[in-house]
Order: structure tokens, then sequence, then C-alpha cells
């Protein structure tokens, strides 16, 4: 049986160890996290996410999701989260899959730990950690899909759809071609045409017949992301792009070795590149400088660089690496 890592979730599922189930005022926070996770991916509304102050505390909105589950599953009424409820809510088909802990390891079967764990929460960055996220050219950069925004203007959804193509061919046909192999494999070709085939001034797209940010594109690239294997292709990808950031991280960062600095360093390579992330460490690092303040230096040097309007943005994702207390100052391993 698949392993989650949260002993509690795990005792749970399993039967063993004769252990309590999750309910209001519970000291295990990462179980609960876990459940809120979980709900999410299956729907439920309001529930708070990793970057939340509230992720972990099993208050009111979380028991309504008990409740509204039980009611849906037809399960008799309950107040917590039991092993029988965990089983039935990791049988149910995410409507809105998250790459929590729980999902990866219990769903996808992927472990969590090393890059995927980096790669859940820098999802959790990008895009609420949805397999489904997009960014309809509100960056002038086209349109950005999945986990960890694969957008067009870079050429990086390009590299996802034509993951999805190699690893799936009929099912790549069906979503998105809509069975039409010829129109599936045009949406490769125009994918991978110069700037992902739109105009890199507004992000528009150069040609009518692919303007990826309207229907029926939307829909398929959310059905894409519903369906398992290509779920796994995502996280697969992800892993692989992540693990070429950290060979180019350890060959001009070397001395960042804790988990929350190559953390911190991967989520800044998602967003600006590996030159870009190369650049500015370059242009922040002094001898011997502590990792904690070339951390914040780095931070500080990419708000700079980013437009007006995302700094704030960029700012609190900088913080949150920094600080959250789901990265460790251990050594990175992984």
């Amino acid at each position: 049986m698949a392993q989650c890592g949260i002993a509690r979730i795990d005792g749970l599922i399993s039967g063993t160890g004769g252990l309590s189930p999750i309910g209001q005022g519970d000291s295990d926070k990462a179980a609960v996290g876990a459940v809120q996770d979980l709900f999410t991916g299956l729907g439920l509304t309001g529930l708070p996410n990793l970057l939340s102050p509230d992720y972990g505390i099993f208050g009111q909105r979380t028991l309504d999701a008990v409740r509204t589950f039980c009611t849906q599953r037809a399960i008799p009424a309950q107040d917590v989260v039991s092993g029988t409820t965990l089983q039935a809510m990791l049988q149910a088909s995410a409507t809105v899959p998250v790459a929590s802990q729980a999902y990866l390891t219990l769903v996808l079967d992927f472990p969590f730990a090393g890059l995927a764990k980096v790669v859940s929460i820098t999802a959790q960055m990008e895009g609420a950690g949805k397999f489904a996220a997009l960014n309809l050219n509100t960056d002038r950069a086209g349109l950005s899909f999945g986990l960890i925004q694969w957008a067009q203007k870079p050429g990086r959804l390009a590299e996802i759809l034509g993951e999805f193509s190699s690893a799936a061919p009929d099912d790549y046909v069906r979503i998105f071609g809509a069975g039409d192999s010829t129109l599936a494999s045009a949406l490769l070709t125009h994918s991978r045409k110069p700037k992902g085939g739109i105009d890199p001034a507004t992000g528009q797209t150069i040609d009518p017949a692919f303007n990826l940010v309207a229907e029926p594109w939307i829909s398929r690239f959310r059905q894409a992301a519903l369906f398992l294997p290509l779920q796994k292709v995502q996280v697969r990808t992800a892993l692989k792009d992540f693990g070429n950031s950290l060979a180019a991280l350890r060959q001009y960062a070397p001395q960042l070795r804790s988990e929350r600095a190559v953390a911190f360093m991967l989520d800044l390579a998602n967003q600006f590149g590996d030159p870009g992330t190369r650049s500015i460490y370059q242009a922040v690092r002094k001898p011997g400088m502590p990792e904690v303040e070339l951390l914040q230096a780095v931070a500080t040097e990419s708000v700079q660089r980013i437009q007006d309007p995302f700094k704030a943005g960029t700012q609190a994702r900088r913080t949150h690496f920094l600080t959250t207390e789901f990265l460790s100052d251990g050594p990175f391993s992984g």
C-alpha cells in the first residue's frame, strides 16, 4: 500500500496503531493539512492551502467540508475524518486535483521527498498547486498551464504538450484534437513556433485557430488536467525541469546546500529561467556571505527586476520560501 509519509494519515488508512480520527482541535497539523488538501481537490471550496495561516487547523470550514463530503457520498454523518472516510476521499475522482503531499503519494504514487517536495511547494505559489492552473495571458506570455505554469512565450508550453503527446498519444489526440490527429499535431507545431506562436508584445496568438486563451482550448487543457496519466506526466516533467535547474545551480552556487536554499533558488529559476536566476545571484553575491543574507539579497534583486504590477506578489513569494515551516534549513536530499 502506498504511504504518504504523514504517520497519522498512513496509520488511519491502513487501520493500524489504533489511531483516533482527525477532528476539531486536532494538534496534528500535517494530518489536518492533508485532509484539507484532499477536500480541496474534491471541489470543496473555502479551505486553507499551504500558504494560509489556517492551514493545518481543523476549524469550522474543515468541519463543514467533512459533513458535505459525507452527505455527497452517502456516508453516515460524522464530524471527524476516520480511516474509512480517508479511503472514500482517495477513491473519489478529484475535480480540482492539487499536487499536495497526500495526492502525489497516495493517488499518483510519487514519493514526497527531494525535488517532488520542492515542485509541490512551488506549484502552490504558481497556481494554488492545481494541475489545471491557467494564466490566460495576464502577463502577455500567452497561455501558461499546469503545476509550474508552462508558459507559451518562452516555449515551455510546447514542452509539456510534447510530453503529453509522447507519453499518451491516443489520449493527446482525443483531448487536444477532439479526436482529430491533424489538429492535435498542428497544435504542437503552433506552440513550437518562435515565442510559442504569439505576438511577444501582446501575448496574442498569431493564428486565430490557436487562440489558446479562449474556448475550446481552455476546456481541453482543463480536461487534460483531470486525466490521471497526464497528471503523472506533469509531475515527471516538472521533476525533470527542476532537476536540470538543480544541476545548473550546483555549478554556479555549490555552497547553497540547505533544503530551503535549494527550494528558493529552484522556484526563482521557474520564474526567471536558469540564466536569469544565475544573473540575479551573480549580481548580489559577495565572498563569504552567509546563506540567509545571500538569499535575502537575491530576493530583493528579483523583486527589483519584476514589473511594478507584479512586485508585491513576487515579494510575498520570496518571503514565503524564506520563512515557511514546510522547508528545512538542514541539507537538501534529492
